[in-house]
């Protein structure tokens, strides 16, 4: 009986690596999926179409840049260096400089680093004598940076609280550079080359993160870190809680060194910080997030894309600890991007930034094409839910080396 069920599981996984892998769509020699992943793209891109950048419509820079990019790439304004481009650059260019139009459009807002400026406010207001965290629900979203609240636990008080009182372009724009370094690491440290760790920064939930100077770079790399400092996800937790499930890796795959050196850590963190932040504020925070969960009733934009929105709560829960569940089932590379995966669905509060969690999943698939297609079909608005979905698929499908076309050419997947 086990014997048939485990032969199941092995003919599943591999019939998923099979569908995964695209090789069906090439039909008498002719490889469909490029064509067909261009058109998904410009679908997902619907809502950008007609944006405008300096006066012109986003498709009209989309065709241009892509058309010249593709034909520098191509060599031609060289005639004597001619060659011909893979089949999957005709993808990887467009999905490419999709990112970059909408870094633009999103660098053209006026406002900027409202998460930042939300850490210094409320943080400010703690140096103050003020409260830093909820005390009350909220029926709307507040105006401004300055009259928010702060979310994250009392030992990073002090930090921004520091912050607040250096000079504020100074610390904007130390803050962003830092935030872009550390998405850089985390996509070297998963196993990407230089040039596809920096487009990677480009890419749209990532770069989301980075303008709203949200503390997501920083949690990423720490993710990033795990096979390395797996000490680290524990430390995640701190920072946001959700992407402190990680951490279970390291009871999976019994590093309990660092599941020791990382409890006693954050322990040591928080009792450094006691004297100067007060055991009340522990409490106070802890009520802040119970505020916060019943403001998002009347408030329903302060769930972001999280399914908590639309699920009632023991469902949400229910499903989130299954999702949980499914990932220790795994092992690994596989079992830590699972995990990310449940973490994604585990955030309350869900924004863009929060699928860079679902990556290391995404590249765990087989085909460059099917990887490329995801990046550019899942990088905006509402489709960014394609890469938790298809990320697990990755997971469950049976482990293979990415082919030529994969940003992970030549390695056995992320985490090398």
């Amino acid at each position: 009986m086990i014997d048939t069920t485990l032969s199941r599981v092995i003919s599943l996984r591999r019939f998923l690596a099979d569908v995964a892998a695209l090789r069906w769509t090439r039909v008498r020699g002719v490889d469909l999926a490029v064509p067909a992943g261009l058109a998904i793209v410009a679908i997902a891109l619907i809502d950008q179409l007609g944006q405008p950048i300096a006066g012109t419509p986003f498709w009209v820079w989309w065709l241009a840049c892509s058309a010249v990019v593709l034909a520098v790439s191509a060599g031609l304004v060289r005639p004597d260096r001619v060659a011909p481009l893979r089949p999957v650059t005709l993808l990887v260019v467009p999905v490419v400089v999709s990112w970059l139009l909408f870094d633009v459009l999103l660098w053209q807002q006026d406002r900027h680093l409202y998460d930042l400026n939300v850490y210094l406010s409320s943080c400010g207001r703690w140096l103050d004598g003020g409260q830093p965290y909820m005390t009350a629900p909220i029926v709307v979203w507040p105006e401004n940076a300055a009259s928010d609240y702060f979310l994250y636990p009392p030992p990073l008080l002090p930090v921004f609280g520091l912050l607040s009182r250096l000079p504020h372009p100074a610390v904007a724009v130390g803050w962003t550079a830092l935030l872009a370094v550390c998405a850089f690491a985390a996509f070297r440290l998963l196993g990407l080359r230089p040039i596809n760790s920096l487009l990677m920064v480009a890419f749209p939930p990532v770069m989301i993160g980075i303008e709203s100077g949200n503390i997501a770079s920083l949690t990423l790399l720490l993710f990033a870190l795990a096979r390395r400092a797996g000490p680290g996800l524990v430390l995640s937790g701190l920072l946001k809680v959700q992407t402190g499930l990680p951490a279970l890796w390291l009871v999976r795959e019994k590093r309990w060194r660092s599941l020791v050196v990382g409890i006693v850590a954050l322990a040591a963190i928080v009792l450094v910080t006691l004297p100067m932040t007060g055991a009340d504020s522990w409490s106070e925070w802890w009520a802040g997030l119970g505020y916060r969960a019943d403001s998002q009733a009347a408030a329903v934009a302060l769930y972001g894309s999280s399914y908590a929105r639309y699920l009632p709560s023991l469902v949400y829960v229910a499903i989130a600890a299954a999702l949980v569940a499914v990932a220790l089932a795994f092992r690994g590379r596989r079992l830590l991007a699972a995990l990310g995966l449940a973490s994604v669905f585990a955030s309350p509060a869900l924004w863009p930034h929060g699928f860079a969690f679902a990556l290391p999943a995404v590249l765990l698939f087989e085909s460059g094409t099917a990887v490329w297609l995801l990046l550019g079909a899942g990088s905006m608005n509402p489709s960014w839910w394609l890469l938790f979905y298809f990320g697990w698929l990755a997971v469950a499908a049976e482990p293979r080396s990415p082919d030529r076309d994969h940003p992970l050419a030549g390695s056995e997947g992320p985490w090398p």
